[in-house]
């Protein structure tokens, strides 16, 4: 009897510590914890601004298509000019490839006329 409570105590404990995909984020919360406050478009972003400011006309990241994947982890894992990079246990490799296919789907900012 005993060893039958232990058993389903183990059980419960060990479903109870498994988290769901319902709490993991999504590209789209991932990238607005990790990304947005440099990459979208806009005055207060660094990183927009830094493209501007060298007159480069390089759109947001939101809806690039010209992005490669692997060119993508290499920044995030290296760093770019000014971003550092991140480490494994700050973003997973799932997790840039979950920013990376938000980036391609997402539809990016519409231009002002």
């Amino acid at each position: 009897m005993k060893m039958g409570l232990l058993a389903v105590a183990l059980l419960m404990l060990t479903a109870c510590s498994k988290s769901s995909d319902a709490d993991k984020p999504d590209g789209a919360e991932l990238y607005a914890l990790n990304c947005a406050g440099c990459h979208d478009p806009g005055p207060g972003h660094p990183a927009t601004m830094l493209l501007e400011e060298m007159e480069r006309p390089v759109a947001p990241l939101i809806g690039r298509k010209d992005l490669d994947k692997d060119y993508v982890h290499s920044v995030v894992r290296n760093g770019l000019i000014e971003m550092p990079p991140f480490r494994p246990t700050e973003l997973t490799d799932a997790d840039v490839d979950l920013v990376f296919t938000y980036i391609k789907t997402a539809k990016g900012p519409s231009k002002a006329p």
